[in-house]
C-alpha cells in the first residue's frame, strides 16, 4: 500500500492551540508512559559516537516527545544537551520536559523550520513521530538540509505497518478516555476538551489515523534519499526497528556523513 497524504488537523494554523497542545500532551505522555521509542537507544547511541557529537537537535518536538524516557539512556561523559524545537513550539510543555529532565534537556521557544535549520544548532538531527507530516517534495528538503550541513539525523516513526497501526488507532480514544487524568500537569481545559466536548479524542483519532496512511515505508524512504543531492557523501541505513511487548515496530533512517566513519 502507498502511502496517502491527507490533511492532519493539528497541521492547520486555525486547530485551536489548547486542541492542538492536549494532543500534543497526549503523545508525549504516551511516547514516555510506553517507551517504544527505547527500541532506538543502541542505534542513536552507536550513531552520536561514530559522528563525534556533543548534543542532539530534536526537530518537530511537540509536546516534547519521548525524551524523558529516552535521554537517560543516551547519556555519557561529555555529551551535549538535547534540544528540542519545533515550528509550533508548545512552550509550556518544553518547559515542563525541560524542568524535568535534570538539565539533560533544553529548548528553544522560537519557531525552527525542519528544512532550514539554523547553522549554529550544531549536534546530530532528530524528528521522532513527525516525518509523516511533511510532503515528499518537504521532508526530501529537512533530509537535503542535514546534508548541505553535514549533520547526521535519524528520522524515527512510531509504526512499521500502516493498517495494523490504523487499527491500534481505532483504540486510543478510548486508552484516552481512561488515561488522560493521569497526564501531568493537571488542566481543566484538556479535562473538558476531552470528556465534554471531546474535540482532542476525535482529533487523535482523526490525524492518528491520517498519521499512519501517511507514514513512509522504508522503500519510500529510499527513494527520498536516492533524488537528494550529496547524498553519495552520507552513509544511510534505513529500515524497521522491533519493539518488545508490542504488534508494531518502529520505521527508522539514519544518516551519517561519511567522514564520520
Amino acid at each position: 500500500m502507498r502511502r496517502v497524504h491527507l490533511l492532519e488537523i493539528e497541521d492547520q494554523p486555525w486547530c485551536p492551540a489548547p486542541v492542538r497542545d492536549g494532543g500534543t500532551d497526549w503523545l508525549h505522555f504516551m511516547a514516555n508512559r510506553h517507551k517504544a521509542f527505547n527500541a532506538m537507544a543502541p542505534r542513536l547511541r552507536r550513531m552520536i559516537e561514530r559522528c563525534g557529537a556533543r548534543g542532539i537537535v530534536d526537530l518537530c518536538s511537540g509536546g516534547g516527545g519521548p525524551w524523558l524516557a529516552l535521554a537517560p539512556l543516551l547519556a555519557a561523559p561529555g555529551s551535549g544537551a538535547i534540544r528540542l524545537t519545533d515550528s509550533y513550539p508548545n512552550v509550556a510543555a518544553l518547559n515542563r520536559v525541560s524542568a524535568a529532565s535534570e538539565g539533560r534537556i533544553a529548548f528553544c521557544a522560537e519557531p525552527v523550520d525542519a528544512a532550514n535549520v539554523p547553522a549554529g544548532f550544531d549536534g546530530v538531527r532528530t524528528i521522532f513521530n513527525a516525518f509523516h507530516h511533511f510532503r515528499p517534495h518537504e521532508a526530501r528538503a529537512i533530509l537535503a538540509d542535514a546534508v548541505a550541513q553535514r549533520r547526521a539525523i535519524a528520522i524515527v516513526e512510531g509504526a512499521d505497518h500502516r493498517l495494523l497501526g490504523v487499527l491500534l488507532i481505532l483504540l486510543m480514544p478510548l486508552a484516552m478516555l481512561l488515561l488522560t487524568p493521569l497526564i501531568r500537569p493537571f488542566r481543566w481545559s484538556r479535562i473538558l476538551l476531552t470528556y465534554l466536548l471531546p474535540l482532542i479524542p476525535l482529533l487523535a483519532l482523526f490525524d492518528g489515523t491520517v498519521s499512519m496512511l501517511r507514514i513512509y515505508s522504508p522503500e519510500e524512504l529510499r527513494e527520498m534519499v536516492a533524488g537528494i543531492p550529496g547524498s553519495e557523501s552520507f552513509e544511510w541505513d534505513i529500515g524497521t526497528q522491533p519493539v518488545r511487548g508490542s504488534p508494531v515496530g518502529l520505521t527508522y533512517l539514519i544518516g551519517l556523513p561519511v567522514a564520520a566513519r
